[in-house]
């Protein structure tokens, strides 16, 4: 049985991003701040991680940049997969406030990550589950795996309500479903 690890990326450093007046997907292209790379180089440690044979990702440059960090660490391969992406806020991907998308995480909180209405487009925790448990299925033939992705996606998938910027959470993949 495989064992899943999921790690939250370092703290980003978006002070670039809002310099550029980055909106949207402008967003994900924050690396880590001198502080979280650090934090992430001292995770790298972390005895968790021993005999990880394989390190997934998000696309996103903050979680890349902490699975770079892990995988020069451990001298294990790094493989970035879109599906562990994170949580999408607006699926037509047209807001353009920030203000919107704290609105909208507020509404999947309160309603448990399901629409109470037609009207909201953001992602339901069904479906991040849906996305990631398809993406780890493909990697059974693993014992260990390192997956380096977003709160909002640990926190649907493993129930750890907002993980802290490097935590490591165990997952145990359903494959009945």
């Amino acid at each position: 049985m495989t064992q899943f690890l999921f790690m939250r990326h370092g703290q980003p450093d978006y002070s670039e991003i809002d310099k550029r007046k980055y909106v949207g997907f402008g967003n994900d292209l924050a690396p880590l701040t001198e502080e979280g790379t650090n934090e992430i180089e001292q995770i790298s440690n972390d005895k968790k991680l021993e005999d990880v044979e394989l390190i997934l990702c998000s696309p996103y440059t903050r979680t890349m940049h902490t699975a770079s960090i892990i995988s020069n660490k451990l001298n294990k391969k790094m493989k970035i997969e879109l599906d562990l992406m994170e949580w999408i806020p607006d699926k037509t991907y047209m807001y353009d406030d920030y203000q919107k998308v704290v609105n909208w995480r507020q509404e999947y909180d309160e309603n448990n990550g399901k629409h109470s209405n037609e009207l909201q487009k953001w992602e339901e925790k069904s479906e991040i589950q849906s996305r990631v448990n398809n993406v780890l299925k493909k990697y059974l033939n693993y014992s260990k795996i390192l997956v380096v992705t977003h709160g909002m996606i640990m926190s649907a998938v493993t129930d750890v309500y907002k993980p802290d910027y490097g935590q490591i959470v165990e997952y145990k993949l359903d494959t009945n479903n």
